[in-house]
């Protein structure tokens, strides 16, 4: 039996096997992840950053788990590096429409005391020649992710006046700043919990409850049960609704066998594949995930609480709503445990 989630009814005949089964099996759109730092090995940051080969790579082998858009990720980096990432990204958005909305910037914008595995040598204010950057290549940009310390409110709002979304992360902020920062045009939230700060007590709120309070922005949660509690994960579902958003924030780790694979370098640093603690520097600073889409939809539904229905919508609805994109219209096969074991292009 066929259960079509958030998608209309196909008459494709790839989907006729299953058709054809007495087993329960879900179709649903392809999902769309908007923080991708690399896959199958490869680092989107490493050596001179995202280039369209890398980006080719990686949109081949994300389909393969049920991923049909991607936003690439450059974490903190120096000027040049970014430079050439954005150029590379809108030399393959205009061979490859549709595959990526833009890079995602996730630094040098950032506070220092919540910059997690990155480079705290490149970490910089969002002014001159970076924001000339970043406004001379708005279409190349889906998002910005911001400490509302690192920019000015004009040039805030000179971002969000050329289209480019922003997404408050990697901050220190208190609740007040973070939710003034909303009310000038943040739409997004980086990795809910991570990397930004939270209540101590009843009586201090802080950036993560500010977005949690706010009724407009999207946030992303990495589903992946090592960066974030699956109560806590449940907690902003509940708060976030329909603006819960299903990523991975993965690395080159992603898609490979942590026992074959099993280092690799990303923020110029050696990091380990662990099998249980996840992707860790020496010092086990966690840096992103070797998740995938398929798996953390599966995670959400099995350890989470979340209907079928609530984590397709978190992974391929929500997603495109925030950046304002199409939801794709190639589909995904999951069986009754939940697990993809199909895709069905459009």
């Amino acid at each position: 039996m066929l259960k079509f989630i958030h998608c209309n009814d196909s008459s494709s005949s790839e989907l006729d096997k299953y058709r054809s089964s007495e087993n329960t099996y879900y179709v649903c759109p392809s999902f769309i992840d908007l923080q991708v730092n690399g896959y199958g090995g490869i680092s989107l940051d490493h050596d001179v950053g995202v280039t369209a080969e890398k980006l080719e790579h990686i949109s081949r082998s994300l389909k393969d788990s049920g991923c049909a858009v991607f936003v690439p990720t450059l974490i903190t980096s120096p000027y040049e590096r970014l430079k050439s990432s954005l150029e590379e990204t809108s030399a393959f958005m205009r061979s490859h429409p549709g595959a990526v909305p833009g890079l995602h910037i996730e630094g040098p914008f950032i506070s220092m005391a919540k910059k997690g595995i990155h480079n705290e040598s490149y970490i910089r204010k969002l002014e001159g020649r970076d924001l000339e950057l970043l406004l001379s290549h708005a279409d190349a940009v889906a998002y910005v992710t911001l400490d509302p310390e690192a920019i000015t409110e004009d040039n805030l709002r000179l971002l969000t006046s050329v289209g480019i979304k922003v997404s408050l992360g990697h901050t220190s902020a208190d609740y007040d700043t973070a939710c003034r920062f909303i009310a000038n045009g943040a739409t997004l939230g980086t990795h809910l919990y991570n990397a930004m700060t939270m209540a101590g007590n009843g009586r201090t709120p802080k950036a993560a409850e500010a977005i949690l309070n706010s009724d407009s922005v999207y946030c992303g949660v990495i589903g992946d049960g090592i960066h974030v509690h699956y109560g806590l994960v449940r907690l902003a579902h509940k708060m976030l609704g329909e603006r819960f958003v299903l990523v991975t924030d993965c690395l080159a780790a992603a898609g490979t066998d942590p026992h074959v694979f099993k280092e690799f370098i990303f923020a110029e640093k050696k990091i380990f594949n662990d099998p249980e603690k996840g992707c860790i520097d020496a010092g086990g600073t966690l840096g992103g995930s070797r998740l995938t889409m398929a798996e953390g939809v599966r995670n959400l539904i099995l350890h989470a609480g979340f209907s079928v229905d609530d984590a397709v919508f978190a992974a391929a609805v929500a997603p495109a709503r925030a950046l304002g994109i199409a939801v794709p219209e190639s589909l995904n096969i999951l069986d009754g445990d939940y697990r993809l074991v199909g895709t069905v292009s459009a």
